[in-house]
């Protein structure tokens, strides 16, 4: 369903969703401490913290990120059907893998992510809470990643899907996002909060979703 094509044209719409997803990601975050707290946090690039911190209904705006990240993944998954046009197939295709699946499923080893921070709050910093939200995740992420497997047409169809799921993502958009974050949080770099969000952040956000509907349709790197 999906012939994978790399092109500098795809990779530039490719980057675009990742980042779109990426922010929207942290922005859910954002807004639902907006909602548990009635008053705005703080938000950069990588990090959020709500106004409540301190209270245990803040952490229930840890969970949001993820929700979305995993309800974006399936949304994708659906995308992937013979019916629907090769264009769909292949934004679905991205979807998938723009919401970092290995950061999700690997973070929680390493008792790193979202997940891991609120459920051992709320639970317990125990082994039963840490196996549980690993295993929890992988079988949350499997599906679309196993949808986004079979999908692919090309030869050599594992590597195709080792590159996407370990690295592409990752040399795209990391060190820009990275490079976003230093530059507005150590270099203070259009630093201004508005709402609790940094000024840059919402500049490259703006930027960002004009790109995205710019560029989306080279995600089908055969419409080049």
């Amino acid at each position: 369903m999906v012939r994978l094509k790399i092109t500098w044209k795809y990779i530039l719409a490719f980057y675009c969703i990742i980042m779109l997803y990426a922010s929207l990601h942290e922005l859910i975050h954002h807004i639902s401490g907006y909602m548990i707290c009635g008053e705005w946090g703080t938000k950069t690039f990588n990090y959020f913290e709500t106004a409540c911190e301190q209270e245990s209904k803040s952490y229930w705006a840890t969970y949001t990120g993820p929700l979305f990240t995993f309800l974006m993944m399936y949304v994708g998954m659906f995308m992937l059907k013979k019916n629907t046009s090769t264009y769909k197939n292949h934004l679905g295709f991205a979807m998938i893998f723009a919401q970092l699946p290995m950061q999700r499923m690997v973070s929680p080893f390493f008792k790193m992510n979202d997940e891991f921070y609120a459920t051992s709050y709320f639970f317990g910093d125990t082994p039963t809470v840490y196996w549980s939200v690993i295993t929890i995740i992988w079988l949350i992420c499997l599906p679309p990643l196993l949808k986004a497997f079979n999908a692919i047409e090309n030869r050599f169809r594992l590597l195709w899907f080792i590159f996407y799921f370990t690295l592409f993502p990752y040399i795209v958009w990391g060190p820009i996002f990275g490079g976003l974050e230093y530059l507005m949080v150590s270099k203070k770099i259009l630093s201004q909060s508005v709402y609790g969000i940094g000024l840059l952040f919402i500049i490259n956000e703006i930027i960002t979703i004009i790109a995205y509907y710019g560029t989306k349709k080279y995600i089908d790197p055969h419409r080049n």
